[in-house]
């Protein structure tokens, strides 16, 4: 069995303020809820990080919950937090991806995209790019990523989950991130 998560990223230029305080209170939201455990543990893919492990109520934010068994023989199952540093969000480490300017439509070629995504990762104070095609400048998460990419300071991933989320469980995490998000389907 191979594992997968779903990253949550919220969509926004800069970096997101107070990450660390925004991450709490997505945290207290799942607890609330009783989605997930009170203490970390070794629950997500990770050899230096913890999460919280998933309770039975996580089911409530798939669409097809009932039919997915929540399993607590399962080590890899919980809630990572990321937030503090930059952080790419992609699909699979090596992924394929095509960066398209909304502008002018035209794809930019792979290698500038990757030198692109090292710059705003290192912080150079590159975020913004202009497309080699038109010269129109434009912040790297104003361009159209396929398959879907994100980038943040910020952003929460659910590890071995359905994919399928509710739109209630969607609108609430734009309510909490307080801006549009990107849903990045991970499978390792």
């Amino acid at each position: 069995m191979s594992d997968n998560c779903l990253h949550i990223v919220p969509k926004h230029r800069d970096d997101y303020p107070d990450s660390e305080l925004k991450a709490k209170e997505i945290l207290t939201w799942f607890q609330e809820r009783e989605m997930v455990e009170d203490c970390l543990s070794n629950c997500i893919l990770s050899t230096n990080q913890k999460g919280y492990r998933f309770k039975l109520n996580i089911t409530s934010i798939f669409n097809d919950g009932t039919s997915w068994v929540h399993n607590d023989a399962l080590l890899t199952q919980g809630l990572e937090l990321a937030y503090g540093k930059r952080k790419v969000f992609h699909p699979v480490e090596g992924a394929y991806l095509t960066i398209t300017c909304p502008s002018c439509g035209k794809a930019v070629d792979e290698e500038t995209a990757y030198h692109w995504i090292d710059d705003w990762h290192e912080n150079k104070g590159k975020d913004y790019q202009n497309c080699p095609s038109c010269n129109e400048k434009r912040h790297l998460t104003e361009y159209e990523i396929e398959p879907a990419w994100a980038f943040s300071n910020l952003g929460i991933s659910l590890w071995n989950t359905p994919w399928d989320l509710t739109t209630e469980f969607l609108s609430d995490m734009k309510k909490l991130f307080k801006t549009e998000i990107i849903v990045v389907p991970v499978r390792i």
